[in-house]
């Protein structure tokens, strides 16, 4: 039996001459050429670094705004001072909000496709963090933010890509997990350095010298290693790529390897499925927005930690939750005694729904348990992992081919909810007393509920028809106006 199924003569011809485009892929695999075997773990965890650069840079401002005084440069007091014991108060609570709101306009403005696209959101992400420094003494922040967040825009997008063209769909759930772990990864390593950082005699401006450094590295790397289907990759052997390529129908793989393809809008928009997806997205990154935003405050003003102690305070939460994404990931890879629906509703129930029970109990915790509110906001936290193997999984596995598009559309949600989450939570805050954070907490638990059971109800495991573009063409060509909403067309 082929290792494609569903692939009749005639498609696996056209496999066959898209596996040759790079020059008889067969014989040169097989007389010795160069490869490396598992080349789609080493382009898993290169576009993982890069992914996680990119967030990090942003989550940057987030935490050194607690260490930045608006007069840097004119009478700034030591850079190495706590917020507490310098003279000024740093940003005000509207100058955070326009700020943290900005990286989100960016990002909105553009959404383009991968190697190139990638390798110069890179590129532009670091120079923008390194001139930060220089642009918080000129009082022109505002525009370096922007930058680095319209090289957020391609995160999502390039995790759905990865995803759809180097894993198998048996590794599905392990890549969509690990990739779209790049938030995680981020807020651990920059919480954890940047709280050193700026008690120390370098203080905050060598924060965004290393990420700077580390986005020029890690990006160099990776337009190296990277290409865009494992077909065209010089190491990829004929024995992964058929790994790789197992179980997808040929209409899928000649599709996929198009360089332009044609996306069924329509029908996308009319897959319940879809909306499901998003609706999950939506609860899952509000809340996530507040913690990634909100926790070092939170930490620091109601459970009295000093702004050393902010840092890794707020990294541990954030830890245990890419450890659990990788996890989630893997476990439902593995999971056999389960449907692959009822898989997806399992772990986003726990993604959404448990966390949202420990949000509740953080929300009524008495002020003076410091221990305990960072015990219960590392939980709350980490249950968040498994929505790797919840929605952001479905996306890819109802998608396929154009997970890049369903999952640029989760990016941008993500980009609203950096933009509404500032505004949102400030305008709630108040005067930031417990009880002001408490009715956050709630609402935040509440929403996550509700979409969560949304997507239950609606998730799906398998390939949408619209993902055979043959299928689409027959519909389109039946006459049919409504191809895209009545479903399923009939086989031809």
């Amino acid at each position: 039996m082929s290792n494609y199924s569903v692939i009749k003569r005639t498609d696996y011809g056209k496999m066959e001459t898209i596996r040759n485009q790079r020059g008889e892929l067969n014989d040169t695999t097989s007389s010795g050429s160069c490869w490396i075997r598992g080349m789609r773990y080493i382009i898993l965890i290169s576009t993982l670094i890069c992914l996680a650069s990119i967030m990090a840079n942003i989550v940057t401002f987030n935490f050194t705004v607690l260490c930045i005084s608006p007069n840097y440069g004119k009478e700034l007091p030591h850079v190495n001072k706590t917020v507490d014991s310098a003279k000024q108060e740093g940003y005000s609570k509207d100058d955070r909000t326009i700020i943290f709101s900005s990286a989100a306009v960016g990002a909105l403005l553009t959404y383009f496709g991968l190697r190139l696209i990638f390798f110069i959101s890179g590129m532009l992400t670091a120079i923008a963090t390194a001139l930060v420094p220089l642009a918080v003494a000129q009082g022109s922040i505002i525009y370096f933010v922007i930058l680095r967040g319209i090289s957020f825009t391609i995160c999502m997008p390039t995790t759905g890509a990865v995803t759809s063209n180097w894993a198998s769909l048996k590794q599905n759930g392990l890549f969509i997990s690990t990739l779209s772990s790049f938030s995680q990864l981020a807020g651990v390593f920059t919480m954890s350095t940047s709280g050193k950082l700026c008690e120390s005699s370098f203080g905050w401006p060598a924060v965004y010298y290393l990420h700077s450094a580390i986005s020029f590295i890690s990006f160099g790397l990776w337009v190296l290693l990277y290409r865009n289907q494992p077909v065209k990759h010089p190491l990829v052997n004929q024995m992964e790529l058929e790994k790789i390529n197992r179980g997808r129908s040929a209409a899928t793989l000649i599709s996929a390897a198009k360089k332009h393809q044609k996306i069924p809008y329509l029908a996308i928009l009319a897959t319940p499925a879809i909306w499901g997806i998003w609706a999950a997205a939506i609860g899952d990154l509000m809340t996530l927005q507040l913690i990634h935003t909100f926790s070092p405050l939170y930490i620091r003003e109601i459970l009295g930690y000093s702004v050393e102690h902010t840092g890794f305070s707020a990294a541990l939460p954030v830890l245990v939750q890419f450890l659990f994404k990788i996890v989630a990931g893997y476990s439902s890879d593995k999971l056999r005694i389960l449907s692959e629906t009822a898989k997806l509703r399992l772990y986003n129930t726990i993604a959404l729904g448990v966390s949202a029970i420990f949000l509740i109990i953080l929300a009524f915790l008495p002020q003076g348990y410091p221990l305990t509110g960072v015990i219960l906001l590392t939980l709350a936290t980490s249950m968040y992992g498994f929505n790797g193997a919840g929605f952001n999984k479905c996306a890819t596995l109802v998608s396929r081919q154009y997970s890049a598009f369903v999952l640029g559309h989760i990016q941008i949600l993500w980009c609203i909810a950096m933009l509404l989450s500032p505004i949102l939570v400030n305008a709630l805050l108040g005067e930031g007393t417990i009880y002001d954070w408490r009715f956050i907490f709630v609402l935040h638990a509440f929403l996550s509920i509700i979409t969560n059971i949304f997507f239950c109800i609606v998730a799906a495991s398998d390939a949408a028809w619209w993902t055979d573009d043959e299928r689409v063409t027959a519909r389109i060509r039946s006459g049919d106006s409504f191809w895209w909403w009545k479903g399923e067309p009939q086989r031809v």
